[in-house]
């Protein structure tokens, strides 16, 4: 499905990432460790090409990923930003439905129609109509996340979901990325959380002295109840 071959990444003479490489097959979920500042969330953001790789290719279904306009592009490799970005000046609703109305086409009457569904899935609907300053942390990003979700991409990029949460906060965005993982959906997640991360991946990605060393995990469970 995604294939990373050999690419590296560097701002003139700064070498951030050297000869990465792994792939994800649909229904797959990776997970990106590595200490802080080693180029985790630049991955992500070249698979998106919000930045352009300095080499090597990245294919998705085969097509290297500069062949696809930039917006089709990310309307199949979704990504979740570990800072929400949220539309501050829009509701939830509007939040999650400009998108489907804008690029997807949906009328107004249905964007709003699947939106409501899956707030009421998060058990959200209360917020309907708040705007993201009067949410929580923790539900700013259960929001940004259903944003992605509601565009049905083919990879949902999960950039350190709960890096900026406390623990209870956490403990709800956590729950959520584990129901995903049961849905079977495919899932590249950058995370610090070496608990959650060995629950839920089938591969493991390590990112160390600016290269890539994969790990089959064995580990993984559908059984979240340590959440």
């Amino acid at each position: 499905m995604l294939e990373v071959k050999h690419i590296s990444k560097a701002y003139k003479d700064n070498v951030i990432l050297e000869d990465i490489n792994f792939t994800i097959k649909k229904g797959e979920v990776i997970s990106i460790v590595g200490n802080s500042g080693c180029g985790k969330s630049t991955i992500l953001k070249c698979l998106n090409r919000l930045e352009n790789i300095s080499s090597g290719e990245i294919l998705l279904n085969g097509k290297d990923i500069t062949e696809y306009k930039v917006e089709e592009l990310r309307q199949k490799i979704g990504l979740v930003f570990q800072d929400y970005n949220l539309f501050e000046h829009l509701t939830i609703i509007d939040n999650l439905t400009i998108g489907l109305i804008k690029i997807k086409g949906y009328s107004k009457e249905s964007a709003t129609s699947e939106a409501l569904k899956l707030l009421s899935k998060l058990k959200l609907l209360d917020k309907v109509n708040n705007y993201p300053d009067e949410l929580s942390g923790g539900e700013k990003q259960r929001i940004a996340i259903a944003r992605t979700l509601l565009m049905k991409p083919d990879i949902i990029l999960l950039d350190e979901p709960t890096s900026a949460l406390d623990k209870s906060m956490k403990k709800e965005v956590l729950k959520l990325i584990g129901n995903l993982v049961k849905e079977d959906l495919t899932l590249i997640i950058v995370s610090h959380e070496d608990d959650f991360v060995h629950k839920v991946s089938d591969k493991i990605i390590t990112i160390k002295n600016k290269k890539s060393k994969i790990t089959i995990n064995k580990e993984k469970t559908n059984e979240y109840k340590w959440l």
